[in-house]
């Protein structure tokens, strides 16, 4: 995986994280139309696929996008966390950065947010 290919899942993980953050716990469905163009199908389907076996998400996966998807208790949990670099959640940072602040924002929390995951699964939090 090239770093082209990190910053791009970290843009459209974000994308995921923030609109499943907004919507808890209420399911929603996400269409890949609205977050990639078409010549990135696979790539977004197959970071939903990652996201789901990495237990962020569960929802049912179609060719367009994920049905009824929602936050797990882990996604939730990373999202909630709030690093001693910032005031507001990492869930709070990553939507307002697809608003405001911009996709080099967006891939560094998601990073951040990734790696508290891992932390937590290394410890056996999750």
């Amino acid at each position: 995986m090239t770093t082209k290919n990190i910053e791009r899942f970290n843009e459209i993980v974000g994308e995921i994280f923030g609109r499943l953050y907004e919507s808890f716990p209420v399911k929603i469905d996400i269409k890949a139309i609205d977050i990639v163009r078409q010549n990135e199908l696979a790539f977004f389907l197959d970071t939903v696929d990652w996201l789901k076996n990495s237990g962020y998400l569960i929802g049912v996966r179609s060719s367009g996008g994920i049905h009824n998807a929602v936050l797990t208790a882990k996604g939730l949990e990373v999202l909630n966390a709030t690093p001693g670099s910032l005031e507001k959640p990492l869930g709070v940072r990553i939507s307002d950065s697809i608003k405001i602040e911009g996709k080099e924002a967006l891939r560094s929390l998601v990073s951040q947010t990734l790696g508290i995951g891992l932390q937590y699964m290394s410890r056996g939090l999750m």
